[in-house]
């Protein structure tokens, strides 16, 4: 009879060490890229971004409600677009569009979405070309 309880007793610290490291796991995994917390206008709802800052104080937003990514450049050139982008080194054909009232803001789209979002995700590296009219320009994102 004791030798059973003791049997449970480790079947179920195993269980619950098991589910404990699964957690910490999880939470390393999402650790790469940092959150930030906002209200939605009605004050009801909490949405939750993730984004990177690179070195050059370029900030990258993977906003998942509505499946987009969201350079943000503080300069001077407003005008900017980006035909595309690498994850881990593969090249991928996006669209961008500039936000009217926060010049900025570039929002970058993707034809098939969810399977952008996943891939942005789990990067480890994302480098934009950035065109200013003529000239162009690197940002990169390390994701660790």
């Amino acid at each position: 009879m004791k030798n059973s309880f003791q049997a449970k007793t480790i079947f179920s610290l195993s269980q619950l060490a098991l589910v404990f490291f699964c957690g910490m796991v999880s939470q390393i995994v999402h650790a790469k890229w940092d959150e930030e917390r906002d209200m939605t206008a009605n004050g009801k709802e909490e949405l939750v971004y993730y984004y990177k800052t690179n070195e050059q104080n370029q900030k990258l937003v993977l906003d998942k409600y509505v499946k987009r990514l969201i350079f943000i450049r503080p300069d001077k050139l407003y005008k900017r677009s980006i035909k595309q982008i690498k994850i881990d080194g593969v090249s991928v054909d996006v669209n961008s569009d500039p936000f009217s009232h926060y010049p900025e803001q570039t929002a970058i789209v993707f034809e098939n979405k969810d399977e952008m979002l996943k891939k942005l995700f789990l990067a480890k590296k994302i480098e934009f070309n950035v065109l200013y009219g003529r000239e162009e320009a690197v940002s990169i994102f390390l994701i660790k």
